[in-house]
């Protein structure tokens, strides 16, 4: 593909972070659009922007952010071997692409979407980068009243050594359809150290229905920056589920935002730590039409030296009223050097509303232990048993029974003897 020549050739000892390097990168680009051009230059500039403001940012809160930077990064990778598409149909109404595709064969489709807005949650310098740089990633386009509930699978790749990739997803429901997707995203090298930024853009149209679900899954040394903007018009729904399973650190920002009378969006997600994993869970869930609803419920199970943050917001705007919003976020830390720090909020402007929120952190019920460990079952395999019964209530959200057991018998090989 004329894509992954483009791309190889952009081999530099300079880091992508580099001015030198976005120009290297645009003069190879320069078969691409105008418009496309100008928006990645507009995305550059306004990273740059950003970078020259030395302000703190509570949206990094107890986060290192020092180790989601992109300095030791120098190459894109191929842009061909980052994706792969299982299940994809014929029928007519429904488009499933790549965007490497996309951009050489029919990149004007990409016009009413590029420029969207990302969730803004903190990740400032991914989303531009991977507005900047993103060569590859899923187009799906589902036309309105589509009688066919459609099923993918994806494999998204994380590159190996210095490498990043870039992916920039569109997936666009019209009026009164049904789509089911599950994302994996994996690592070809179980010691890869590459990054993945992954941008997604959900638009649902009225009565749509989205059932999505993301595993995590990458080698040790992996970075994984996960944005997504889900918007809900009038009587969508969503139903998402994401497990956090591998790579070194992830910073996720997931929000929702409710734009039409009677959407529903429930977002459940869990994260699996051991050694020093480090996870970063950004939400929002943000109510601006009246008789919406909205549940999230965030699990996590700490071994060893593993991190994981957590900061949530409902936010309801005046108009937003007879507002339903949930939000639980739940931690079970199996070790002292393990930890987990929770900031739920509320920002609430109509006054009929029912909103509520909590956090907690607990450590293993010891009488569950002392009763496991009585019935002969080793110390590691009664720790994962109760682990599995704590995070079972997100999991069995999975629709897939098959996706599932593959996902207990990851969170089970945590906790394996070395």
């Amino acid at each position: 593909m004329i894509s992954e020549k483009l791309n190889s050739e952009i081999d530099s000892n300079i880091n992508l972070s580099s001015k030198e390097f976005f120009e290297k990168f645009s003069s190879k680009h320069s078969w691409e659009p105008g418009w496309l051009a100008d928006s990645r230059k507009d995305s550059w500039e306004r990273l740059q922007s950003a970078n020259q403001v030395s302000v703190k940012d509570e949206r990094w809160r107890f986060s290192p952010k020092s180790r989601f930077g992109y300095t030791n990064f120098n190459q894109i990778a191929e842009a061909q071997h980052s994706i792969k598409f299982n299940g994809v149909t014929e029928e007519s109404g429904i488009t499933v692409d790549s965007i490497d595709n996309i951009l050489l064969e029919q990149p004007d489709v990409l016009t009413d979407f590029v420029n969207s807005s990302g969730p803004n949650l903190g990740a400032t310098e991914s989303f531009q980068l991977i507005n900047s740089y993103f060569n590859n990633g899923l187009f799906i386009k589902v036309d309105k009243n589509q009688s066919q509930a459609l099923n993918l699978t994806v494999d998204h790749y994380c590159p190996s050594l210095n490498q990043a990739t870039f992916h920039r997803n569109f997936i666009i429901l019209g009026d009164f359809t049904e789509l089911t997707i599950i994302e994996n995203f994996t690592s070809k090298d179980a010691q890869s150290s590459g990054a993945l930024s992954n941008l997604t853009n959900f638009i649902l149209g009225k009565g749509a229905k989205l059932n999505r679900v993301l595993i995590q899954n990458f080698g040790n040394g992996s970075s994984f920056h996960n944005l997504e903007n889900f918007i809900l018009n009038g009587d969508s729904s969503v139903v998402n589920v994401e497990c956090y399973l591998g790579g070194s650190q992830s910073r996720i920002e997931t929000k929702g935002n409710l734009t039409g009378k009677g959407a529903n969006f429930e977002n459940y997600s869990f994260v699996s730590g051991k050694n020093e994993q480090l996870f970063d869970q950004r939400t929002e869930q943000h109510h601006i039409a009246p008789h919406c609803s909205s549940n999230l419920l965030s699990k996590n199970v700490l071994q060893e030296e593993a991190k994981s943050i957590f900061a949530g917001l409902i936010r309801v705007d005046k108009e937003a009223q007879q507002t339903n919003a949930l939000q639980t976020n739940r931690n079970l830390v199996l070790t002292k050097e393990a930890e987990a720090d929770s900031l739920p909020g509320l920002e609430i402007l109509a006054n009929d509303v029912k909103c509520t929120h909590g956090a907690t952190t607990s450590r293993l019920d010891q009488e569950e232990l002392f009763y496991l460990l009585s019935r002969g079952i080793d110390k590691k395999t009664a720790e994962s048993l109760i682990s599995l019964g704590f995070l079972e209530e997100i999991i069995n959200k999975i629709p897939k029974e098959e996706t599932s057991l593959k996902v207990r018998d990851i969170v089970s090989s945590h906790f394996k003897k070395s």
